[in-house]
């Protein structure tokens, strides 16, 4: 008896120390996921709604075409188009944008850029009717210019760029279809040809005939009946010099396979045509990154991007003993009094 009350308690202490170490594990866990949640933000934010922070350069930014004023809301299908203004906005998901003159952005799952270049710092997905971009708090430029050619250009963190399976179109982007007219059926046999009427007979070009000349021959005839003495007329075989072929069909190149997405790093760039074909991702020179910070993305606001820090940081990895551009205020440190001296 003496023996089993021992073993029992010793089962029970024994599954205690076991309760507690369980307990442990988890309450650990639970307290590095909360500190890494911050990192694992989802990168597909969804942005419904910007506010304009800041407008520069005049007054011509407009939402639904409408002139807009700073704190003026563009919601979830709406549009925020910029004439020769620029203009500062706050998305839902905290991410700020910077819009340049000349530009058209659409409110939506993704900030789509119709045209003109966009600066994004945050946690905001931007796209073109080609390509999406899927981004993790980090800073990079959208550009679309007028023919569909479209930059990607990351200052900052990663961007992945991602190409669409199908275009992105809106409704006004949908080209009008055309009626065909309806020719109606012959019903009847007739031998006769139809009588076709100029409103239904298809309108072609003319183009005026003009008399076949036959160039005169610059060549010299060989006269093959009486040839030459001593030197008889060899027959021609088709074999060039060098047993070279006179014409060599080449196969035909195939395309290369396109990919569907690239990552960009900090200081890279990458080219997307009409057709969202990505090309091959460069290296940012100084002088690009230099006149980013100096163009009129950076220069004139009054709120600096958040992420500018990172960004010095990433300019001094790239290009060391470069000068940054832009001036960046430090901490004001208050003066403290100093504390007088005890008497003993």
């Amino acid at each position: 008896m003496y023996l089993w009350n021992l073993f029992k308690k010793f089962s029970q202490k024994l599954v205690r120390q076991q309760r507690q170490k369980r307990l442990a594990f988890f309450f650990a866990g639970l307290c590095i996921f909360a500190l890494a949640a911050p990192q694992l933000a989802p990168a597909s934010a969804q942005s419904t709604q910007a506010t304009v922070q800041e407008i520069l350069d005049g007054n011509q930014v407009f939402i639904q075409n409408q002139r807009a004023s700073v704190n003026d809301v563009a919601r979830q299908q709406q549009q925020v188009r910029t004439g020769n203004s620029r203009t500062a906005l706050l998305f839902n998901t905290g991410a700020v944008a910077r819009l340049s003159a000349n530009s058209v952005l659409n409110i939506g799952q993704c900030a789509r850029l119709r045209q003109g270049t966009i600066l994004i710092n945050g946690a905001v997905n931007a796209c073109s009717s080609s390509i999406t971009t899927g981004v993790r708090g980090t800073t990079y430029l959208l550009e679309v210019d007028e023919s569909g050619n479209q930059q990607v250009k990351v200052l900052e963190g990663e961007v992945v760029v991602k190409r669409n399976a199908t275009p992105i179109t809106d409704e006004d982007d949908q080209p009008t279809t055309e009626t065909k007219p309806t020719v109606p059926k012959q019903t009847t046999p007739s031998t006769e040809k139809p009588n076709v009427t100029p409103t239904t007979a298809p309108k072609f070009k003319q183009f005026g005939s003009f008399p076949t000349v036959i160039p005169p021959r610059t060549t010299p005839r060989i006269n093959t009946s009486n040839p030459p003495k001593g030197k008889p007329v060899e027959p021609l075989n088709g074999k060039p010099a060098n047993d070279k072929p006179i014409l060599q069909m080449e196969k035909p190149i195939s395309p290369a396979q396109q990919p569907d997405e690239v990552v960009l790093k900090a200081g890279e760039k990458v080219e997307v045509n009409q057709g969202g074909a990505l090309g091959i991702i460069q290296q940012l020179t100084e002088n690009e990154f230099v006149s980013l910070l100096k163009g009129n993305l950076f220069e004139g606001f009054t709120n600096q991007i958040p992420g500018i820090d990172k960004v010095r940081s990433v300019f001094n990895g790239l290009f060391p003993g470069a000068n940054f551009p832009i001036s960046i205020p430090g901490i004001p440190i208050p003066n403290i009094p100093s504390i007088p001296g005890l008497p003993f």
